[in-house]
């Protein structure tokens, strides 16, 4: 289209197709970090299933891969889209989930680590 069919304005393609691209990072964002929130809590979710008979082990490499896969992810997440300026709405709750996810994660990791660490230095 060349101009729009309700006001007749010339439409500029490469500013529309700019402006595409940055909407569609900045969902792209807020959707990784509803996957934060999700494998965040999903911590708690395969820590109660460790205590379910015959499901333990379930749990066990549950919390063990996410304790895991967690940081990677939220490492991810400030990589891609950490340094995004933008007026959109939702991309505040999206910074302000993936800055709690993070802390949690580099808190559980750092404590897993303090713990192997203490174990061999024993």
């Amino acid at each position: 289209m060349q101009q729009c069919q309700f006001c007749d304005t010339t439409i500029d393609h490469a500013a529309a197709e700019q402006s595409a691209a940055a909407t569609s990072r900045v969902s792209a964002a807020v959707s990784d970090a509803s996957y934060l929130k999700i494998m965040a809590w999903s911590v708690l979710t395969f820590f109660v299933v460790m205590f379910i008979p015959l499901l333990g082990l379930v749990g066990v490499v549950g919390l063990l891969f996410v304790s895991y896969a967690l940081p990677v992810m939220c490492i991810r997440w400030w990589v891609r889209y950490g340094s995004i300026k933008t007026a959109d709405t939702d991309f505040p709750n999206a910074r302000g989930t993936a800055i709690i996810v993070t802390i949690l994660a580099a808190a559980n990791l750092l404590r897993d680590v303090g713990t192997r660490v203490f174990q061999y230095t024993r």
